[in-house]
Order: C-alpha cells, then structure tokens, then sequence
C-alpha cells in the first residue's frame, strides 16, 4: 500500500519535470520568435514554478489527509494512538499492583 502511494508521489514529481522542461521550451521559443523578452520569459517561468511548488504543497496537504482518512477506515492505529494506549496500560499496572501488591 505504502510503496503504490510512493510510486504515485514518484510519478507525479516526473510529470513536473516533464512539464516544468516543456514550459521552458515554450518560453524559450516565444523568445526565439520575439513575442517576449528574455525579461519576460524569466519572470514566467519563476511564476509557473511558484504557482506549480504551492501546487504540490497542497496536493500533499491533501495526499496526507486522503492517507489518515484510509488508516482510519482500515482501523489501523497510529502510532500517537498505540502510545497513548499504552501510556494508559502502565499506568493502570502501576494501579493494579499498588492495590494488590503480591499478585502478578
């Protein structure tokens, strides 16, 4: 499950190469043909990897959602939670035998 999510990640990381290569193809003609300056060619291309870098914030943003969402339907416990559990247990053991100190 954890390596087909990697793999997704991977090949979504691959298509932004591709693509980021192909806009700077685009701008780069566009500048060959004069219909923008190597000023304005920059200016888009910083724009289109801002806009594609906020891009992938949120899509983990939502990966990461979409992840806990299929964890907790498959109910399988986090480590915060098996922490918390067993922070739980202890401390009713350490109960139990102060109560009751001669049995195990």
């Amino acid at each position: 499950m954890i390596d087909l999510i990697k793999k997704t990640m991977y090949a979504g990381i691959g298509v932004g190469v591709v693509t980021k290569d192909k806009v700077l193809e685009s701008l780069d003609e566009l500048v060959e043909k004069g219909k923008l300056t190597r000023e304005e060619a920059a200016a888009m291309s910083d724009k289109i990897v801002e806009d594609g870098q906020e891009e992938t914030e949120k899509a983990k943003v939502e990966a990461s959602k979409l992840f806990c969402e299929m964890l907790n339907r498959a109910n399988v416990v986090t480590k915060d939670q098996y922490e918390a559990l067993a922070a739980r247990v202890t401390a009713l053991e350490g109960r139990l035998h102060k109560e009751f100190p001669n049995g195990e």
